[in-house]
């Protein structure tokens, strides 16, 4: 059997990266090439600038044309996260009669009922998610050709405002290029970054982009709340310029020196920065004050997710996981376990790549990429690729990868001066 190839994208907060992988018999992912550049074009998650982002996709998948040696491509997959989107628990009843078996048309006609609870002039479904279902009283995840006389379907919903989707949509027509696949962006790192025993156990997993920061909490073996902020990393970088100094260092200043606890500096010292006014001095900046400032916005850009963990506090038993690039803030683990009283570790996706890729894409700025490559793989299984290309570009509704445990961007540090 040959290995299914795939291109995907991510429409960060500051760069616009696509990534062509193999994904072998044995799951395992083969990355043949990422290439990105760096973008405004995108904000909050939501395309911005539907000219600009997809000049620079389409000039994307020409570097990764020559770099991973593929054809033209044809159709990428994408994951989504932006703000407004959040997430509604549905429950649905439906009599079934004098013990009939439960069929496979009646929980699809349970999931449109769900989905068609959601309205609005303005609103766009991007999945529903079946969390539990209960058949006379008695709680299962899959009831279909069971035997029963009432049943009861708990759903969470992930809803948001429709220009997301519009303006995606939009870019990629311009690109000529097909979605074959739509994702959540929070199910898509789910899906490399937690295993079966951390989403049915319980965990928090945390993504902290450069314009938005998402929370999904996990339990009972699916994402039970979505939250999105718009606010980021680069939020904290402006806070850093206010002191007098440009974009660039401020961004290098956070990433070096920078600390989310003050209380984590137990030896400050003074750096000395570039004015950002030609005509004025170097800058000394202490780094007990710089973490004062991170501490603060940290503080702002947390208090509605630490809320939302707080409230499941007794149900995350396995902590909380951290990815994106903002997720690098020296002592961020330290601030999130003074705040949650809960164990705090990293995400890694290596398991999912082969072992020859490991020192090169296990960076946490991939492990969107490489989940959106996982669940277009799972998608494909159902929805063979032949099939895509006869479908319209457009598709009313995101499509749900096979299997029910997997399902904003992050801004990157390394090149900043």
């Amino acid at each position: 059997m040959m290995a299914e190839k795939y291109v995907v994208i991510d429409m960060g907060g500051s760069r616009i990266s696509a990534m062509a992988a193999e994904v072998q018999e044995s799951g395992i992912i083969k990355i043949l090439s990422v290439e990105s550049l760096n973008s405004e074009d995108v904000r909050y998650g939501i395309v911005d600038n539907s000219s600009g982002a997809s000049f620079k996709i389409n000039a994307l998948l020409k570097l990764l044309k020559n770099s991973a040696k593929i054809p033209d491509v044809e159709q990428v997959s994408v994951s989504v996260g932006a703000k407004s989107m959040k997430s509604i628990h549905v429950t649905i009843h439906h009599f079934i009669g004098g013990n009939k078996v439960v069929t496979e048309e009646l929980l699809a006609a349970m999931h449109e009922e769900a989905e068609n609870k959601i309205t609005g002039e303005n609103v766009f479904v991007f999945d529903v998610i079946p969390i539990s279902y209960s058949l006379d009283g008695q709680k299962m995840d899959e009831p279909a050709g069971k035997n029963g006389i009432q049943i009861t379907g708990n759903y969470c919903i992930v809803y948001g405002n429709v220009q997301i989707i519009n303006k995606l949509d939009d870019c990629f027509d311009r690109t000529g290029v097909i979605i074959e696949n739509r994702s959540l962006a929070m199910e898509a790192l789910s899906a490399v970054l937690l295993d079966d025993n951390e989403r049915d156990n319980g965990c928090a997993l945390i993504n902290f982009g450069a314009t938005t920061t998402s929370v999904g909490i996990y339990f009972d073996g699916a994402l039970q709340h979505l939250l999105i902020i718009p606010l980021g990393g680069k939020n904290i970088t402006k806070d850093i310029q206010e002191l007098g100094i440009g974009e660039q260092n401020a961004e290098k200043l956070k990433c070096l020196k920078g600390c989310a606890l003050k209380s984590a500096v137990t030896d400050p010292i003074y750096v000395s920065v570039k004015s950002e006014n030609p005509e004025v001095p170097n800058i000394k900046i202490s780094t007990e004050f710089l973490s004062t400032i991170i501490e603060a916005r940290l503080d702002e850009l947390m208090h509605p997710i630490i809320d939302l963990i707080t409230k499941h506090n007794s149900k995350l038993n396995e902590g909380i996981v951290i990815t994106g690039g903002g997720s690098k803030l020296n002592h961020l683990t330290d601030f999130l376990n003074e705040k949650t009283d809960l164990y705090v570790r990293f995400g890694n996706h290596n398991d999912w790549i082969q072992e020859l890729d490991v020192d090169k894409y296990s960076d946490r700025i991939f492990s969107q990429l490489i989940g959106t490559i996982t669940l277009a793989h799972e998608y494909r299984k159902t929805h063979p690729l032949e099939d895509k290309k006869r479908k319209p570009k457009k598709e009313p509704k995101i499509k749900r990868a096979a299997f029910k445990d997997i399902i904003i961007k992050y801004f990157e540090d390394e090149n900043i001066m």
